[in-house]
């Protein structure tokens, strides 16, 4: 996934894109809460929209900016949000990777 700072650092940008995926409104609005929590959260982020959901790469908290470096409260606080999401939708599973400093949230909707 291509890393584009000025997208990841405008939420209206992402939300643009999760908004026009054409998935369906159910998953639109998940996403857009998930994606407000990341932005509230001060997590520099991406987003991917795949044929079987969603990849959001988790690039580095604010304001230090730095690639792999992250708050602990707010990835708690945002892995939190993704298992409730997960807990109240039985057809999403999520996996999660990390590779050089960056951590890649793989939703996918059954």
């Amino acid at each position: 996934m291509d890393i584009d700072i000025e997208q990841c650092r405008e939420n209206d940008k992402i939300k643009e894109i999760i908004s026009s995926s054409g998935l369906p409104i159910k998953y639109i609005k998940l996403l857009l809460r998930l994606s407000d929590g990341i932005y509230i959260n001060g997590v520099n982020y991406n987003v991917k929209i795949t044929d079987d959901g969603v990849s959001i790469l988790l690039i580095s908290s604010k304001p230090d900016n730095r690639t792999g470096v992250f708050r602990t409260g707010a990835l708690t606080n945002i892995f939190y949000r993704i298992r409730e999401i997960e807990k109240e939708n039985e057809e999403i599973e999520t996996e999660t990777r990390v590779s050089d400093g960056l951590i890649e949230v793989r939703i996918q909707f059954g």
